[in-house]
């Protein structure tokens, strides 16, 4: 499936996109918290606070945050008071962010369309700027409902296309030639912040992502853009039972 600027689903043979996407990740671990908080201006971490303001408590809940990286959402979780559950496929990414301290529940090293839990198991789900860099969208989204209890909630964090044709036009000259080129100097991976700028433009439309949401069960599904429509956050319930 690919939607209309050119993201590609494969539900069918994903694996070598993944164990290219894990060798990635594991590459730009020493640089990646650095770059992520200057690539925003530090904004990542306004968005990730509001996902709160969006969902309901996760005090003394089972949370399970995927494609975790180094514990950025992981550690506002547990602040939050979740019994927390931190899974990411890059064991060098969970080293890390246990090294940081912002790792603090339990770690899971996993991927994330094959969640190793059983269903009904968290209340919550969360998910921050990890869901365009999986390639079987269909499974992972049915592998987070399997694990859902009854009216759990989903949180979704992702960067995203601006919908005004201005604010688009600036942020594409911003992704397709400040983002590769500062990551790509700090980290020395200019290949890898290449990859991930053209994540950000080529992933599925936000509302086209709420039909496959409501596909595969999800309800309630609510849309709260950030900062001029760069990032959107998007909550959903697994049905009640």
């Amino acid at each position: 499936m690919t939607d209309q600027e050119g993201y590609i689903i494969d539900n069918q043979t994903p694996e070598g996109r993944k164990q290219f996407i894990k060798n990635l990740f594991d590459d730009i671990v020493p640089t990646y918290d650095l770059l992520n908080h200057v690539l925003s201006a530090g904004i990542d971490t306004i968005w990730r606070r509001n996902m709160f303001r969006h969902m309901a408590s996760v005090i003394h809940q089972p949370v399970i945050d995927l494609c975790c990286g180094t514990g950025d959402l992981s550690k506002i979780c547990f602040q939050k008071g979740a019994r927390l559950t931190s899974l990411d496929f890059s064991m060098n990414m969970l080293l890390k962010g246990r090294k940081r301290k912002a790792l603090q529940g339990k770690l899971i090293q996993a991927d994330a369309s094959r969640i190793p839990v059983h269903e009904n198991s968290f209340h919550t789900a969360t998910i921050a700027f990890g869901i365009r860099n999986i390639p079987d969208l269909d499974h992972f989204i049915k592998e987070v409902y399997r694990v859902l209890k009854p009216g759990g909630q989903f949180a979704i964090l992702e960067l995203v296309r601006p919908r005004d044709p201005f604010i688009n036009l600036l942020y594409r000259a911003y992704l397709e030639k400040l983002l590769p080129l500062i990551g790509g100097i700090v980290s020395g991976q200019p290949s890898a912040y290449q990859y991930l700028s053209k994540t950000i433009s080529t992933f599925v439309d936000p509302y086209d992502l709420q039909v496959m949401l409501e596909k595969y069960g999800f309800v309630k599904a609510r849309h709260f853009p950030q900062t001029f429509g760069v990032a959107t956050i998007i909550v959903c319930n697994k049905k009640e039972a």
